[in-house]
Protein backbone atom coordinates (compact mmCIF):
# COMPACT_ATOMS: atom_id res chain seq x y z
CA UNK A 1 0.00 0.00 0.00
CA UNK A 2 2.99 2.21 0.91
CA UNK A 3 4.53 1.51 -2.41
CA UNK A 4 1.47 2.41 -4.24
CA UNK A 5 0.95 5.64 -2.82
CA UNK A 6 4.65 6.63 -2.80
CA UNK A 7 4.47 5.48 -7.01
CA UNK A 8 1.47 8.27 -7.42
CA UNK A 9 2.68 10.93 -5.34
CA UNK A 10 6.25 11.10 -7.00
CA UNK A 11 4.45 12.34 -10.60
CA UNK A 12 3.02 15.13 -8.58
CA UNK A 13 5.85 16.01 -6.51
CA UNK A 14 7.95 16.67 -9.71
CA UNK A 15 5.47 18.67 -11.23
CA UNK A 16 5.15 20.78 -7.66
CA UNK A 17 8.42 20.62 -7.24
CA UNK A 18 9.05 22.80 -10.71
CA UNK A 19 7.22 25.05 -9.42
CA UNK A 20 8.55 25.28 -5.58
CA UNK A 21 11.80 23.32 -5.86
CA UNK A 22 12.72 24.60 -2.36
CA UNK A 23 9.84 23.40 -0.46
CA UNK A 24 10.05 19.69 -1.44
CA UNK A 25 8.50 18.99 2.42
CA UNK A 26 5.88 20.95 1.99
CA UNK A 27 5.33 20.07 -1.60
CA UNK A 28 5.34 16.09 -0.07
CA UNK A 29 2.59 16.78 2.76
CA UNK A 30 0.15 18.86 0.58
CA UNK A 31 0.26 16.31 -1.79
CA UNK A 32 -0.24 13.26 0.84
CA UNK A 33 -2.99 15.69 2.62
CA UNK A 34 -4.89 16.37 -0.62
CA UNK A 35 -4.53 12.12 -1.13
CA UNK A 36 -5.67 11.39 2.11
CA UNK A 37 -8.60 13.91 2.02
CA UNK A 38 -9.53 12.91 -1.48
CA UNK A 39 -10.20 8.92 -0.40
CA UNK A 40 -11.46 8.27 2.70
CA UNK A 41 -9.56 5.49 5.18
CA UNK A 42 -12.72 4.08 6.66
CA UNK A 43 -14.36 0.88 4.94
CA UNK A 44 -17.64 1.49 2.84
CA UNK A 45 -19.36 -0.99 4.56
CA UNK A 46 -18.48 -0.41 8.13
CA UNK A 47 -18.95 3.79 7.58
CA UNK A 48 -22.41 2.70 6.30
CA UNK A 49 -23.23 0.26 9.82
CA UNK A 50 -21.91 3.40 12.00
CA UNK A 51 -24.29 5.40 10.33
CA UNK A 52 -27.10 3.60 10.34
CA UNK A 53 -26.21 2.60 13.94
CA UNK A 54 -26.79 6.68 14.51
CA UNK A 55 -29.45 6.60 12.43
CA UNK A 56 -31.71 3.47 15.06
CA UNK A 57 -29.82 5.67 18.35
CA UNK A 58 -32.31 8.62 17.86
CA UNK A 59 -36.38 9.23 16.61
CA UNK A 60 -36.47 9.53 12.63
CA UNK A 61 -38.75 12.52 13.05
CA UNK A 62 -38.50 14.19 16.84
CA UNK A 63 -41.28 15.26 18.71
CA UNK A 64 -42.76 19.08 18.60
CA UNK A 65 -42.43 19.36 15.37
CA UNK A 66 -44.48 20.62 11.77
CA UNK A 67 -44.59 19.45 8.36
CA UNK A 68 -45.80 19.06 4.92
CA UNK A 69 -47.67 15.59 3.65
CA UNK A 70 -48.51 15.92 0.14
CA UNK A 71 -49.75 12.82 -1.50
CA UNK A 72 -51.55 11.96 -4.75
CA UNK A 73 -53.87 9.65 -6.06
CA UNK A 74 -56.74 9.21 -8.94
CA UNK A 75 -55.69 12.40 -10.56
CA UNK A 76 -56.30 14.57 -7.03
CA UNK A 77 -53.24 16.24 -5.36
CA UNK A 78 -53.47 17.17 -1.38
CA UNK A 79 -51.46 19.01 1.02
CA UNK A 80 -51.71 17.97 4.96
CA UNK A 81 -50.68 20.15 7.49
CA UNK A 82 -49.09 17.74 9.98
CA UNK A 83 -47.48 18.18 13.82
CA UNK A 84 -45.78 15.71 15.79
CA UNK A 85 -46.56 16.32 19.30
CA UNK A 86 -45.50 14.70 22.27
CA UNK A 87 -48.67 12.39 22.12
CA UNK A 88 -49.22 11.57 18.54
CA UNK A 89 -48.36 12.74 15.05
CA UNK A 90 -51.74 14.68 13.70
CA UNK A 91 -52.83 16.64 10.32
CA UNK A 92 -55.41 18.77 8.49
CA UNK A 93 -55.79 18.81 5.03
CA UNK A 94 -55.29 22.62 3.77
CA UNK A 95 -54.70 22.20 0.11
CA UNK A 96 -56.63 20.60 -3.11
CA UNK A 97 -55.33 20.66 -6.33
CA UNK A 98 -53.68 23.65 -5.00
CA UNK A 99 -56.51 25.00 -3.78
CA UNK A 100 -57.77 25.60 -0.21
CA UNK A 101 -60.13 23.71 0.81
CA UNK A 102 -64.20 24.68 1.17
CA UNK A 103 -65.41 25.66 4.25
CA UNK A 104 -67.89 22.89 4.09
CA UNK A 105 -63.90 20.61 3.92
CA UNK A 106 -62.48 23.09 6.57
CA UNK A 107 -65.63 22.34 8.99
CA UNK A 108 -65.28 18.45 8.63
CA UNK A 109 -61.50 18.58 9.08
CA UNK A 110 -61.68 20.62 12.56
CA UNK A 111 -64.84 18.49 13.70
CA UNK A 112 -62.32 15.09 12.79
CA UNK A 113 -59.42 16.90 14.83
CA UNK A 114 -61.72 17.80 18.13
CA UNK A 115 -62.98 14.23 18.29
CA UNK A 116 -59.93 12.61 18.25
CA UNK A 117 -59.27 14.91 20.78
CA UNK A 118 -61.57 13.50 23.29
CA UNK A 119 -61.51 9.83 21.75
CA UNK A 120 -59.32 7.28 23.56
CA UNK A 121 -60.06 4.67 20.77
CA UNK A 122 -59.49 6.81 17.85
CA UNK A 123 -56.13 7.82 19.65
CA UNK A 124 -55.05 4.57 20.27
CA UNK A 125 -55.77 3.31 15.96
CA UNK A 126 -54.05 6.18 15.39
CA UNK A 127 -50.70 5.43 17.20
CA UNK A 128 -50.95 2.13 16.47
CA UNK A 129 -50.34 3.34 12.27
CA UNK A 130 -47.85 5.39 13.40
CA UNK A 131 -46.15 2.98 15.23
CA UNK A 132 -46.30 0.40 12.73
CA UNK A 133 -45.01 3.42 9.95
CA UNK A 134 -41.75 3.86 12.33
CA UNK A 135 -41.30 0.29 12.89
CA UNK A 136 -41.28 -0.41 9.03
CA UNK A 137 -39.03 2.72 8.23
CA UNK A 138 -36.38 1.33 11.38
CA UNK A 139 -36.53 -1.90 9.79
CA UNK A 140 -35.65 -0.64 6.44
CA UNK A 141 -32.96 1.16 8.12
CA UNK A 142 -31.37 -1.43 9.77
CA UNK A 143 -31.13 -3.66 7.01
CA UNK A 144 -29.52 -1.41 4.84
CA UNK A 145 -25.58 -2.83 6.15
CA UNK A 146 -26.57 -6.26 4.79
CA UNK A 147 -29.09 -5.96 1.97
CA UNK A 148 -26.58 -3.56 -0.28
CA UNK A 149 -22.91 -3.87 -1.50
CA UNK A 150 -21.64 -0.13 -1.07
CA UNK A 151 -18.52 1.33 -3.27
CA UNK A 152 -17.26 5.38 -2.44
CA UNK A 153 -17.20 7.22 -5.30
CA UNK A 154 -16.01 10.14 -4.11
CA UNK A 155 -15.75 13.04 -1.11
CA UNK A 156 -17.13 15.94 -0.83
CA UNK A 157 -16.07 19.42 1.03
CA UNK A 158 -18.71 20.38 2.92
CA UNK A 159 -18.73 24.34 3.69
CA UNK A 160 -17.65 24.12 6.99
CA UNK A 161 -15.19 21.73 6.16
CA UNK A 162 -16.47 18.67 6.87
CA UNK A 163 -16.04 15.73 4.72
CA UNK A 164 -19.34 13.87 2.94
CA UNK A 165 -18.19 11.02 1.56
CA UNK A 166 -20.51 9.35 -1.77
CA UNK A 167 -21.48 5.76 -1.96
CA UNK A 168 -22.93 4.29 -4.73
CA UNK A 169 -24.76 0.51 -3.78
CA UNK A 170 -25.99 -2.19 -5.48
CA UNK A 171 -28.31 -5.29 -3.80
CA UNK A 172 -25.78 -7.86 -2.26
CA UNK A 173 -26.43 -11.23 -3.70
CA UNK A 174 -25.69 -12.68 -0.29
CA UNK A 175 -28.67 -10.65 1.48
CA UNK A 176 -31.79 -13.09 2.89
CA UNK A 177 -34.23 -10.73 3.65
CA UNK A 178 -36.20 -11.65 6.93
CA UNK A 179 -39.76 -10.49 5.97
CA UNK A 180 -41.54 -10.25 3.13
CA UNK A 181 -41.70 -6.21 3.19
CA UNK A 182 -38.17 -6.20 3.24
CA UNK A 183 -37.66 -7.96 -0.10
CA UNK A 184 -38.21 -4.77 -1.63
CA UNK A 185 -34.83 -4.16 -1.25
CA UNK A 186 -33.31 -6.89 -3.30
CA UNK A 187 -34.79 -4.81 -6.64
CA UNK A 188 -33.27 -1.61 -5.58
CA UNK A 189 -29.52 0.75 -6.26
CA UNK A 190 -28.75 4.14 -5.72
CA UNK A 191 -26.63 6.33 -3.98
CA UNK A 192 -26.34 7.48 -0.10
CA UNK A 193 -24.09 10.52 1.38
CA UNK A 194 -22.88 10.45 4.85
CA UNK A 195 -21.30 13.40 6.78
CA UNK A 196 -17.99 11.74 7.59
CA UNK A 197 -17.98 13.34 10.84
CA UNK A 198 -21.40 13.05 12.53
CA UNK A 199 -21.23 9.67 10.78
CA UNK A 200 -25.22 9.93 9.70
CA UNK A 201 -27.11 10.08 6.28
CA UNK A 202 -27.22 13.45 4.90
CA UNK A 203 -28.98 11.81 0.99
CA UNK A 204 -30.36 8.56 0.12
CA UNK A 205 -31.68 8.36 -2.95
CA UNK A 206 -33.04 4.51 -4.18
CA UNK A 207 -35.15 3.22 -7.38
CA UNK A 208 -36.26 -0.32 -7.92
CA UNK A 209 -34.47 -0.96 -11.74
CA UNK A 210 -36.85 -4.27 -12.31
CA UNK A 211 -40.45 -5.60 -11.34
CA UNK A 212 -40.99 -7.17 -8.38
CA UNK A 213 -43.33 -9.73 -7.01
CA UNK A 214 -44.61 -10.33 -3.32
CA UNK A 215 -46.71 -13.57 -2.59
CA UNK A 216 -45.86 -15.46 -5.41
CA UNK A 217 -47.27 -12.43 -7.52
CA UNK A 218 -50.92 -12.91 -6.42
CA UNK A 219 -51.04 -9.74 -3.74
CA UNK A 220 -48.43 -7.48 -4.68
CA UNK A 221 -46.85 -6.28 -8.02
CA UNK A 222 -44.40 -2.99 -8.69
CA UNK A 223 -43.45 -1.67 -11.20
CA UNK A 224 -39.94 -0.83 -12.19
CA UNK A 225 -38.70 3.02 -11.41
CA UNK A 226 -40.15 2.83 -7.52
CA UNK A 227 -38.51 5.84 -6.02
CA UNK A 228 -37.42 6.49 -2.23
CA UNK A 229 -35.50 9.91 -1.51
CA UNK A 230 -34.35 11.03 1.89
CA UNK A 231 -32.38 14.44 2.18
CA UNK A 232 -31.23 16.48 5.26
CA UNK A 233 -29.55 19.77 5.76
CA UNK A 234 -25.66 20.05 5.47
CA UNK A 235 -25.62 22.26 8.96
CA UNK A 236 -27.93 20.91 10.95
CA UNK A 237 -30.87 23.34 12.86
CA UNK A 238 -30.55 22.79 16.79
CA UNK A 239 -30.18 19.41 16.06
CA UNK A 240 -33.51 19.35 13.47
CA UNK A 241 -31.63 18.29 9.69
CA UNK A 242 -34.77 16.76 8.00
CA UNK A 243 -35.20 18.44 4.73
CA UNK A 244 -37.06 15.79 3.02
CA UNK A 245 -38.89 12.86 2.02
CA UNK A 246 -40.45 11.44 -0.69
CA UNK A 247 -41.71 7.65 -1.54
CA UNK A 248 -43.02 6.83 -5.33
CA UNK A 249 -44.67 3.12 -5.60
CA UNK A 250 -46.58 2.21 -8.01
CA UNK A 251 -48.12 -1.50 -8.47
CA UNK A 252 -50.94 -3.61 -8.42
CA UNK A 253 -52.76 -5.64 -5.12
CA UNK A 254 -54.40 -8.98 -5.88
CA UNK A 255 -53.33 -8.54 -9.62
CA UNK A 256 -56.98 -5.89 -9.69
CA UNK A 257 -56.79 -3.33 -7.57
CA UNK A 258 -54.20 -0.34 -8.13
CA UNK A 259 -51.47 0.53 -5.85
CA UNK A 260 -50.59 4.12 -6.28
CA UNK A 261 -48.03 5.35 -3.33
CA UNK A 262 -46.91 9.59 -4.22
CA UNK A 263 -45.76 10.55 -0.99
CA UNK A 264 -43.15 13.53 0.00
CA UNK A 265 -42.55 15.62 3.15
CA UNK A 266 -41.34 18.76 3.40
CA UNK A 267 -41.16 21.98 5.17
CA UNK A 268 -39.86 20.58 8.47
CA UNK A 269 -39.98 22.95 11.37
CA UNK A 270 -39.58 23.06 14.74
CA UNK A 271 -42.46 24.44 16.63
CA UNK A 272 -39.99 26.06 19.48
CA UNK A 273 -41.39 24.64 22.60
CA UNK A 274 -43.36 21.36 23.89
CA UNK A 275 -46.90 20.62 22.39
CA UNK A 276 -49.09 18.15 23.76
CA UNK A 277 -52.21 16.53 21.57
CA UNK A 278 -54.78 19.29 22.97
CA UNK A 279 -51.82 21.92 21.68
CA UNK A 280 -51.01 20.09 18.37
CA UNK A 281 -55.40 19.98 17.48
CA UNK A 282 -55.35 24.22 19.14
CA UNK A 283 -52.98 24.98 16.27
CA UNK A 284 -54.56 22.80 13.53
CA UNK A 285 -57.77 24.66 14.26
CA UNK A 286 -56.97 27.73 14.83
CA UNK A 287 -58.98 30.70 12.70
CA UNK A 288 -55.67 31.78 11.39
CA UNK A 289 -53.70 28.45 11.01
CA UNK A 290 -51.36 30.79 8.23
CA UNK A 291 -50.34 32.82 12.00
CA UNK A 292 -50.35 30.29 14.50
CA UNK A 293 -46.80 29.56 14.65
CA UNK A 294 -43.37 28.80 12.92
CA UNK A 295 -43.24 26.02 10.68
CA UNK A 296 -47.05 26.43 9.75
CA UNK A 297 -48.16 27.94 6.52
CA UNK A 298 -47.79 31.18 5.65
CA UNK A 299 -49.74 31.58 2.36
Amino acid sequence: MTERLAKAVLPLRRVFACVLPSSPGVIATFVLCSVAFAQSSADPQELVRQAVGNELASPFLPDNCSYQYHREGSGRHETLLMVKSSDLVVGKLVRIDNAPPSRDQEQKENDRLRRLLHDSDLQQQQRRKQQKFEHYVRELVAALPQAFHYTETETEAAADGRRLIHLAFQPAPDFHPATTELELLRGMAGAMVIDDQRKRIVRLAAHTFREMDFGWGLLIHLNKGANLLLEREAAPRLGFDLRAFSVTIEGRILLLKKLEVHWSFDHFASLGRTVDLASAVGLLTAPDLAGSGPGLLSH
